[in-house]
């Protein structure tokens, strides 16, 4: 069975919501298209079809028979001024010409006695008017003409037929002015037309500026990587382009440079600024064998090292992809939002219809029969709704990002705002996870060197923590240590194999309980060790326990606060981890953790995590990222620690490059603020609509003698849309 493929594609022309939603809905009637996305303040699609059933430049066609371009967003130019500079160059055209009409219209209205003869004062706004609407707002019309030849409906159709109307019925009374026909009582609304696209215009302007800052996190990590870089070759130093870098090559880094890609330290001791990728403020110091990474800064030691991962493959590459595939996930609250406005220009063309008819039947003669409907098809543009939620993403993922916390899209913000349980694993998550050994006991007082050549030589085959730092102390001891034979490994238990010719295991008690070995006079000392908070590793030799060892796993200074603050949240923590009860609960008493799991084994962490989602829990699970993503993909949010490039690899929802647990509270910090967000602005457009279409409509006119006129409605409508965009901007300074 062929696999579906997933083709990614950057959108032009889309003006609102609508446009996303006619767009999703024109790619989802193809057959073979499995799943379309479009994001509307992105300008991108993702869609997923199968290619068997129908090839990509039936979905290039369809794009652009609806009316819209799209090219693949791998070969599309990254430059998120370009739309601000177009939008900046056809408002201020239309502004040289609105801006006369105006003078002319308002003047006259103010001081009649500067009006003009109104077939001169017609002609005239006419010939303003014409460049206003068909060549600054052309797109608007062009689009709108395309929308209605596939009998579809957007955001330009409504603005396209309101100033339309304005300027065909000026029209008119011009043309009836020239015949003679009432020309003393000729009123235009050419000013009408003019300052409806001229309004909409500026907002466009404006909200392309403002989703531009908002889509800079991705800008700020692309202009990182550097053009060339200096290589050692044949033994020399000579500059080459970026794309000419291969693994295996030296690269020099002078101080101040920037590093060109992935590397391991050969030479030098730098301390190198990481901040853009990490978010830590704090140059690291590096030293031989260490990684640097691609788009990092040296400070004022230069080094050499070599080459690891180039372009797709860097630490940074990856951090783009994660961002930008982040910013184009939809959260689960937009959905009905886009439900909505899917079917909005329809209904609001039915309401500008029902208004004209209405006022039509109750008075033809009045200024309302025009102006309502006009202002009511502006007014209810449906741009603030399709803002709302994706420029809070963007903003709560462009903030997070110079955090050094990557978070894949709006619905894990979405989930993670509203998670009640917080998972976390004990070793290396709650604890550093560098464990040495601070007390020992043997059977007999003579077999202290037997328990550490025996035991150090056999944990030497493994890189578990716990026996890295026995192997450690045995070295610290000069303990002559021999490679071990025949190892097997037993997660959650030990391991056991061969030193010296002779059968050796070291493991927890449970270890020793599988292999039927009696702890004897071991047991009470063991148990007075772990119920310190200490890890013991038994030591079995020949089927006989020999001794001990008592190991720390020092608890990171940040995660009792942590700890505390998720608690204060309201959210409930829980501890899993594979050590013993008795050391569990020690680590658990000294964090606060009222609720934990024990003798927990990698493979079960999973089945757990899923337990506390079925108890109907959002559930968020804290790991290294590694080890433990079985239950980092089981939980509602799987978060990620650690650094490295393994890590943006790996499949957790929120990926903590900071090795610091405070990071979380971030983390979680800005998904409530964004959700919230992205709450207020669905609430100001749903309200803003509720409350201005019937007011534009004329319902208070016979009452209160209150209505909107279009130029204002044009001018409310882009206010919206600005609130809704500056209202998420706001994230990012928060």
């Amino acid at each position: 069975m062929i696999e579906s493929k997933e083709l990614n594609l950057k959108i032009s022309g889309m003006h609102c919501a609508s446009c996303a939603a006619n767009i999703e809905r024109g790619l989802s009637e193809i057959d073979g298209v499995n799943q379309v996305a479009v994001n509307y303040a992105l300008g991108t699609a993702r869609v997923e079809y199968r290619p068997e059933k129908v090839e990509e430049k039936a979905i290039f066609g369809t794009i652009s028979e609806l009316g819209y371009g799209a090219v693949p967003a791998a070969v599309a130019e990254v430059d998120f001024e370009q739309e601000a500079r177009a939008a900046k160059r056809n408002f201020v055209s239309s502004v040289l010409f609105a801006a006369p009409i105006m003078i002319l219209s308002m003047g006259g209205m103010l001081l009649p006695q500067l009006r003009l003869e109104a077939r001169l004062e017609g002609g005239i706004l006419l010939l303003l008017t014409i460049p206003v609407l068909f060549y600054s707002g052309r797109e608007i019309f062009i689009d709108a003409w395309k929308q209605t030849r596939h009998f579809r409906a957007n955001m330009n159709s409504l603005i396209a037929l309101g100033s339309l109307a304005a300027f065909l019925y000026s029209s008119f009374v011009f043309l009836q002015a020239l015949l003679g026909e009432h020309a003393h009582e000729a009123h235009y609304y050419f000013e009408t037309a003019a300052a409806i696209v001229s309004l909409i215009l500026l907002g466009r302007f404006l909200e392309s500026r403002a989703k531009g800052k908002a889509r800079d996190a991705i800008g700020a990590l692309i202009k990182l990587q550097p053009e060339t870089a200096l290589a050692v070759i044949d033994g020399q130093e000579k500059v080459i382009s970026q794309t000419a870098i291969k693994p295996g090559m030296v690269l020099v880094v002078k101080a101040g440079e920037k590093v060109a890609a992935d590397g391991k330290i050969i030479e030098g001791n730098p301390s190198i600024d990481e901040s853009m990728l990490t978010g830590e403020s704090v140059p690291v110091d590096k030293k031989v064998g260490d990684m640097v990474y691609g788009g990092s800064v040296n400070g004022n030691r230069g080094f050499r090292f070599e080459v690891i991962g180039t372009g797709e493959e860097t630490f940074l590459a990856q951090i783009i992809r994660l961002v930008s595939e982040a910013q184009g996930r939809k959260a689960p609250v937009q959905k009905l939002a886009d439900r909505i406005a899917g079917i909005f220009v329809p209904i609001v063309l039915v309401i500008a219809v029902v208004t004209f008819a209405a006022w039509f039947f109750l008075d033809r003669n009045n200024p309302m029969t025009l102006k309502a409907p006009v202002a009511v098809l502006i007014i209810a543009c449906p741009c603030a709704l399709g803002l709302a939620t994706p420029t809070a993403i963007l903003a709560g993922t462009g903030k997070a990002a110079r955090r050094g916390i990557y978070i894949r899209g709006g619905d894990i913000l979405e989930n993670a705002a509203k998670s009640k349980q917080v998972i976390f694993d004990k070793t290396g998550t709650l604890t550093a996870g560098r464990f040495e050994v601070v007390d020992f006991r043997t059977v007999n007082p003579d077999e202290e060197d037997l328990l550490f050549e025996m035991g150090a030589s056999l944990e030497s085959g493994s890189n578990h923590p716990l026996a890295l730092g026995i192997v450690e102390k045995a070295r610290s001891q000069n303990t002559d240590l021999t490679t071990p034979k025949n190892l097997e490994e037993f997660p959650g238990f030990g391991l056991k194999g061969e030193v010296q010719g002779r059968r050796v295991l070291a493991g927890n008690a449970a270890a020793l309980q599988r292999e039927d070995i009696p702890l004897g006079e071991l047991e009470a000392p063991a148990e007075e060790a772990m119920s310190r908070g200490l890890t013991v590793v038994f030591v079995a030799v020949e089927g006989q326990v020999v001794g001990f060892f008592s190991l720390r796993d020092k608890v990171k200074e940040e995660a009792s606060e942590v700890v505390h603050k998720l608690k204060e949240s309201g959210r409930e923590v829980i501890m899993l981890t594979g050590d013993n009860h008795r050391t569990a609960q020690g680590v658990a008493a000294q964090l606060g953790i009222n609720r934990f799991e024990a003798g927990i084994k990698p493979d079960q962490k999973a089945v757990i995590v899923e337990a506390f989602r079925r108890a109907g829990n959002n559930v968020v699970m804290v790991g290294d990222g590694i080890n433990d993503a079985p239950a980092l993909a089981a939980a509602d949010i799987g978060v990620a620690l650690g650094s490295g490039t393994d890590v943006a690899m790996e499949s957790a929802d929120i990926i903590l490059v900071k090795n610091n647990l405070e990071s979380l509270l971030e983390a979680l910090e800005i998904s409530g603020n964004t959700f919230r967000t992205i709450k207020q602005n669905l609430f100001w457009a749903f309200f803003y609509n509720v409350i201005s279409i019937p007011i534009a409509a004329g319902v208070l006119y016979p009452i209160l003698g209150l209505t909107l006129s279009p130029v204002i409605a044009a001018g409310a409508m882009a206010f919206s849309s600005l609130f809704v965009v500056t209202n998420s901007l706001r994230l990012l300074k928060a």
